[in-house]
């Protein structure tokens, strides 16, 4: 049994699958470069986020479609969170200082449209800093080109220490607009960034033969017990998964988490809400997913998921699903 979990907006037509796949490969490789200037990770950039000018308090970031899909193409809600946090994390190092490194607590988001066309602009706000605590309260909305408010988030995020051994590189919407981008050859591509965009390249060639989402795909697993109320899934994760500190980053945990709840819920179920509590940094080279049904009901089910790096719990969140309406009903 599994879920709606990522749904295509208004794209016309499959595209090609030679061209999909090339489409991301292009946008792996851009997201090398823009890491690399400007930051902030290549996960975030190889989903599609980049800034936008602050609204008054309002931190404001954009989310393109998947690559190869135009206007009105697929967004995934492992893409929603993962802007969502960054756009909230942001709204509150405006506060604490722009060099601040933030980790989340809690995430909740609320998916109020099972059909999402990108591109998406965030807006969000610092709702509560207590500076003495380094500590904050974040909202979020996200907008759909015709300005209908398709996700709702919030979170609470704390000043963490940056990892042993590690420099934490820069946030792209925190630098000046003009900051180059040179691009980067294949050939001086580093150990880490070569296994990132090979990453991408196999979700890239799963997804256009499936008709999945390739950020989807970025977080493909090995699935036992699927077609029951209990599943586990073993994800591999590196490099393309990372955040700045070098674990994996909070909206591929949400979406981890999101993915294993919905196998476990019946056909036509879309994902509604979800509510993830971050307890340990994700710094393994597998992320377990534990996921089981809390109760099915007829229009709406509920279900949550653990996650586990050697282990250790490193997450733990709830999720309710709505039964799509029938089309063909009426």
């Amino acid at each position: 049994m599994t879920a709606s979990l990522s749904v295509a907006g208004g794209a016309s037509g499959a595209p090609d699958p030679d061209d999909r796949v090339g489409a991301v490969r292009a946008r792996a490789m851009e997201s090398v470069a823009r890491t690399r200037a400007v930051g902030p990770h290549f996960f975030g950039n190889v989903v599609g986020i980049t800034g936008l000018p602050r609204s008054g308090d309002a931190t404001r970031l954009h989310l393109a479609p998947e690559p190869g899909d135009g206007a009105g193409g697929r967004i995934s809600p492992v893409a929603v969170a993962t802007v969502a946090d960054l756009t909230m994390s942001a709204s509150i190092r405006a506060v604490l200082g722009p060099q601040r490194r933030l980790g989340t607590i809690t995430m909740a988001v609320h998916h109020l449209e099972p059909v999402m066309a990108g591109p998406l602009t965030t807006e969000g706000t610092a709702v509560r800093v207590e500076r003495d605590e380094e500590r904050g309260f974040a909202r979020c909305e996200l907008r759909d080109p015709r300005g209908t408010v398709v996700a709702a988030v919030e979170a609470w995020f704390v000043a963490v220490p940056t990892p042993p051994g590690r420099t934490l590189g820069p946030v792209p919407w925190e630098l000046p607009d003009d900051v180059p981008v040179p691009p980067v050859p294949e050939g001086e591509l580093t150990t880490a960034e070569r296994a990132a965009v090979a990453a991408c390249v196999a979700a890239a060639r799963r997804a256009a033969a499936a008709g999945t989402s390739v950020v989807d795909e970025l977080l493909a697993g090995t699935w036992t017990g699927t077609g029951t109320d209990v599943v586990r899934g073993e994800i591999p994760v590196g490099p393309a998964h990372a955040n700045r500190g070098g674990q994996v980053q909070g909206g591929a945990l949400y979406g981890a988490a999101a993915l294993g709840a919905g196998r476990v819920v019946a056909d036509g179920m879309s994902l509604a809400d979800g509510q993830l509590s971050f307890l340990a940094p994700a710094d393994g080279d597998v992320l377990v997913v534990e996921s089981r049904a809390l109760r099915h009901g007829r229009r709406t089910s509920f279900a949550e998921s653990r996650l586990f790096v050697a282990d250790r719990l490193v997450a733990t969140g709830q999720f309710a699903f709505h039964r799509l309406p029938d089309e063909s009903a009426g």
